[in-house]
């Protein structure tokens, strides 16, 4: 299951231009652009890059999930490009200007007043954690388990623990309906899959951000969530009379300019 966020931001006026540019250097890269929100299923590729692209907001165009590192170089020629990810607790920040990576000078004129001192901070700071894949013995979440085996946790071999967390996890995952794998399990126990903003990494990404020029709604949407609005919205446009189904009229409220955005999907094998 990837957990990461991913938001890349072009400073570019023409979120055409940019979703154009993105298409050419898929293509380019062997990809073949396909469009899952029709109404017949597409083929099934081994590899897929699945983008969205926002309206352009104050000269900036932000690209919801995780391109192609190919697409960088092309992109960046339009506008300084600052592709960010959160995978865990591990921020990762990337700048391409020209054609080519590039450091913070390529920042310098989208910084807010007096912000040059704290950016290079910030930048600098390379001790952001690391994210487990998999819970360590001591980060079992106890508080997930029944009361009378959190009372044997202490006498119980940790490689047994994890063994009988990853057994009981699958188990609520298949009663809640989604099926036995385990590692969704703990992301429904634990509540992984939404970005800690919270964390080391986090909260180097806001603290970044808030130095620049960018939309404050930079994080918003997430790609889960307009994914799931775009499909209804698309579906709605479609069928205007189709039926809602439970969580339904929420997702749909959660984003409701959702087809303003462009898709951006290829797949290869």
């Amino acid at each position: 299951m990837n957990l990461t966020w991913n938001s890349l931001y072009c400073h570019c006026d023409d979120a055409g231009v940019v979703a154009q540019s993105l298409r050419e250097s898929l293509v380019a890269a062997g990809y073949t652009l396909v469009n899952p929100f029709g109404l017949l299923p597409g083929k099934s590729y081994l590899h897929m890059v699945r983008l969205f692209v926002a309206p352009a907001s104050g000269g900036w165009v932000r690209v919801i999930g995780s391109a192609d590192a190919a697409s960088l170089p092309p992109l960046s020629r339009l506008g300084v490009c600052l592709a960010l990810a959160l995978d865990g607790d591990r921020a990762t920040i990337t700048i391409y200007a020209n054609g080519q990576p590039a450091d913070l000078t390529a920042l310098r004129p989208f910084l807010r007043p007096g912000r040059a001192d704290e950016v290079q901070k910030i930048l600098s700071f390379s001790d952001v954690g690391v994210r487990h894949a998999v819970p360590l013995p001591s980060e079992l979440p106890l508080d997930a388990l029944p009361a009378e085996l959190q009372s044997l946790a202490g006498s119980v071999n940790p490689a047994q623990a994890q063994k009988l967390f990853a057994r009981l996890s699958a188990q609520a995952l298949k009663r809640a309906g989604a099926g036995s794998d385990a590692e969704a399990a703990r992301a429904l126990l634990s509540n992984e899959g939404a970005p800690d903003w919270n964390s080391a990494g986090g909260q180097q990404l806001r603290a970044l951000m808030s130095c620049l020029t960018v939309p404050e709604n930079w994080r918003e949407p997430d790609f889960t969530t307009l994914r799931d609005a775009y499909q209804l919205h698309e579906r709605r446009r479609r069928l205007p009379n189709a039926r809602l189904y439970p969580g339904d009229a929420e997702a749909l409220a959660r984003v409701p300019d959702a087809l303003a955005y462009l898709v951006v999907y290829g797949g290869r094998d």
